[in-house]
């Protein structure tokens, strides 16, 4: 029964082949993605051959059992592209003619996601100079790129033309390009990869460099990955007026780094805060920090929105907020929207009348910005440890710190008796120029809101040394202070 059944399909299939169907020379269709199914043994002439899903061709039929010519294989399938974020998708396959049988079909490319592996022409072949790029908003860099044309025994003299293709995620003109020369006839040219301030989020990219050497049915492409990270936008500046050895030449990046300098950038890190670094020259005015820094230093150009400044043990002669800053930064806070953190123990001491705990300083960034009713410098605590104690209800409740003498910069405590409208956010215990009964505890660290022309600034005087603070069992850190002051500036 079986064998009758079989020979019937030999008949069918016979028939089928006399009619023309196993010898079309209409150009076949284009495959759909994927590798491509074998083909099976065609049973009376009809050739088997079609395509998988992508990739490789399919099989050609074999020789029908009973009849009919046997197919030539299906056609040859496309590569399919290589999948991955930004990937280009792989062209489809050219189907081949079945000559005796129905043609397979060709595979199409797979679509991109990430960009695909790297791809080098038969001719030539190139690499780039910079393996990845970490650039934030408006951020631009230029690498070379290297060609080799002699790949071959024969040197490839064709012009190159480079393009860069982008991820869809990435829209408008959220990351540009370009080449030059381009198209390039020798060894190498220049790449400038540029991120706007819009198309482009923070996160990890595929970019890809492609390079297409001469044109026509010789051309040739090469293709190389370039990972691409678009860090978030630095809206903070952290300004270092701590007169330490890298204030005496800010453009030497081999100076020694102080211990204010590596701990308020390892605390802006360790908080995720993006910033730049701003060194004021050694022996300044402090004009070397301008308005336009401030106003148009900042991502895309435009302002920073939050200013860290520290002076470590700076004072005196090296004034820890020179007039010149001291203008600038009472300007900006004017304009509104900025927030503003001083670490500076001796700031009053350089800035006030420091002896006069009930009169209103004379100084406006004291008196006005902020809020000082009178102020005292050092008094009880210059160069003694000393515990400082958070305020309740506020970010530092139930938190207390250890200030170690002379560890490892110099100690002291500048001290503020706020006006209405500024908070006591830690305090020390002493009776600053005697002005009290007894010691009692004073305000060393305070902040004041709706600061400024605009009343929509925040400003917080940090008084103490908090590189000297160690924690204990029983006391915090320096980290926990730093966050407590981010969280009460809304920072956090």
């Amino acid at each position: 029964m079986k064998l009758t059944r079989l020979s019937s399909w030999g008949v069918a299939l016979a028939l089928l082949s006399a009619a023309g169907c196993g010898s079309s020379n209409n150009n076949p269709p284009t495959g759909t993605g994927g590798h491509a199914g074998a083909a099976s043994t065609g049973t009376g002439g009809h050739l088997a051959g079609s395509a998988g899903a992508g990739g490789r061709a399919g099989n050609g039929g074999l020789a029908g059992n009973g009849g009919g010519v046997a197919g030539n294989g299906g056609g040859v399938a496309g590569s399919g592209g290589v999948a991955g974020s930004g990937g280009v998708a792989g062209g489809g396959g050219v189907a081949g003619s079945g000559v005796g049988g129905h043609a397979g079909a060709g595979g199409a490319g797979a679509t991109g996601g990430a960009g695909g592996a790297a791809v080098q022409a038969s001719d030539f072949s190139f690499s780039l100079g910079t393996t990845a790029l970490s650039l934030p908003p408006g951020g631009t860099q230029t690498l070379t790129i290297s060609i080799d044309r002699n790949k071959t025994n024969t040197t490839y003299t064709q012009p190159i033309m480079f393009t860069l293709n982008v991820p869809n995620t990435i829209t408008g003109t959220g990351v540009t390009a370009t080449f030059d020369p381009n198209p390039a006839t020798a060894g190498n040219t220049m790449l400038t990869v540029n991120v706007g301030t819009t198309g482009a989020a923070a996160g990890n990219y595929v970019l890809q460099v492609v390079g297409v050497g001469g044109s026509g049915a010789t051309a040739e492409t090469a293709t190389v990955n370039l990972p691409l990270t678009v860090t978030a936008p630095k809206t903070a500046l952290l300004i270092d007026n701590d007169y330490s050895a890298n204030n005496d030449d800010p453009t030497d990046t081999s100076a020694t780094t102080s211990q204010s300098d590596t701990l308020f950038a390892s605390l802006m890190q360790t908080n995720a805060i993006a910033f730049n670094t701003f060194i004021n020259p050694s022996g300044s005015t402090g004009t070397a920090l301008t308005q336009n820094t401030l106003e148009h230093g900042g991502p895309a150009n435009g302002p920073y929105t939050t200013i860290v400044y520290y002076t470590g043990a700076a004072y005196g002669s090296q004034a820890s907020m020179p007039p010149a800053i001291e203008a600038v930064l009472e300007s900006w806070l004017d304009e509104g929207g900025h927030t503003l953190l001083v670490f500076s123990e001796n700031l009053v001491f350089d800035l006030g009348d420091y002896k006069n705990w009930t009169t209103p300083d004379t100084d406006a960034f004291l008196a006005d910005y902020l809020g000082a009713a009178g102020t005292f410098a050092d008094g009880d605590l210059e160069d003694v440890t000393y515990t400082a104690t958070g305020a309740a209800s506020t970010p530092f409740a139930s938190q207390s710190f250890k200030v170690i003498k002379g560890t490892p910069i110099p100690s002291s405590a500048d001290v503020i008796n706020p006006t209405t409208g500024t908070d006591t956010l830690v305090t020390v215990t002493e009776n600053p120029n005697s002005a009290l009964t007894a010691a009692a505890p004073v305000a060393v660290v305070v902040g004041r809101k709706n600061v400024g022309t605009k009343k929509t600034s925040t400003v917080v005087y940090v008084g103490m040394p908090i590189e000297d603070v160690l924690m204990t069992n029983t006391t915090n850190s320096n980290a926990d202070f730093f966050l407590s002051v981010l969280k009460y500036a809304g920072l956090k």
